[in-house]
């Protein structure tokens, strides 16, 4: 049995659009829980929007389901239909999901306070100073982290991106493994100064996606792919016209 119920269908078509279910975390400004009116903001989540709007398909942003990244990730590679975003595309991650995007460039470094820590040339450098890494279970940077067999023992789960925030600002840690640009807008979320945050190394630069259960009909991934383009591509044709 789904642990999920889809969004409405349409038609009852498993072939439609709105038999995907759309599940997505905290990670501004792509996707993120206004604290004002409680609804879901963000790039994305406007994309997503334009894109069954494209598809001529029924949505609405409050039937996205808002969960911690881990669950939603989990969620995402067990349940059929389910589409998790935004999720980093990455050659570990790629078999475990089929994918729809890019929706942005994201760059993913690790990150000081006030100057704690001074430029890397490398993690071998981290290493050998034994520098300790906040990270969130299953995020890009700690999978990086991961697969660059950074010393186990030096990780520090958070249990979410505010958490590993503040748990650099009170120098529980030396480091924050994270979105450059999504840690600068959690810290002047939080009331802080973000230029008091400092990428001294970069983990990685890649692309956003939508990411799909491998399990879902390859029909609903081509379509959604196929909306996403002419999105993108009348929103070029506006920019053209503009100029």
């Amino acid at each position: 049995m789904s642990l999920l119920a889809p969004l409405a269908l349409a038609d009852g078509s498993p072939s439609d659009l709105t038999s995907l279910t759309f599940v997505t975390e905290e990670y501004p400004p792509y996707n993120y829980l206004d604290p004002q009116t409680g609804q879901l903001e963000g790039r994305a989540v406007t994309l997503l929007e334009s894109i069954f709007e494209q598809a001529d398909a029924p949505f609405k942003r409050e039937d996205i389901i808002y969960y911690p990244w881990v669950r939603g990730y989990e969620l995402a590679q067990n349940e059929p239909n389910t589409a998790l975003f935004s999720t980093t595309r990455t050659p570990a991650r790629e078999a475990h999901f089929k994918w729809v995007g890019p929706i942005a460039r994201d760059r993913v470094v690790l990150l000081t306070w006030d100057h704690q820590v001074a430029r890397l040339s490398s993690l071998e450098e981290a290493i050998d100073k034994r520098l300790s890494i906040t990270v969130i279970r299953e995020d890009i940077g700690a999978q990086a982290l991961q697969e660059a067999d950074y010393p186990a023992e030096l990780l520090r789960p958070a249990i979410d991106n505010r958490s590993a925030l503040h748990m650099l600002r009170r120098g529980r840690v030396d480091l924050w493994a994270y979105s450059d640009e999504v840690a600068r807008w959690i810290a002047t979320r939080e009331s802080l100064d973000a230029s008091r945050l400092t990428a001294v190394h970069t983990l990685s630069e890649s692309d956003l996606y939508f990411a799909i259960n491998p399990a879902t009909d390859q029909g609903l991934v081509n379509r959604l792919q196929k909306a996403l383009e002419d999105v993108r591509a009348g929103q070029s044709e506006a920019i053209r016209h503009a100029d």
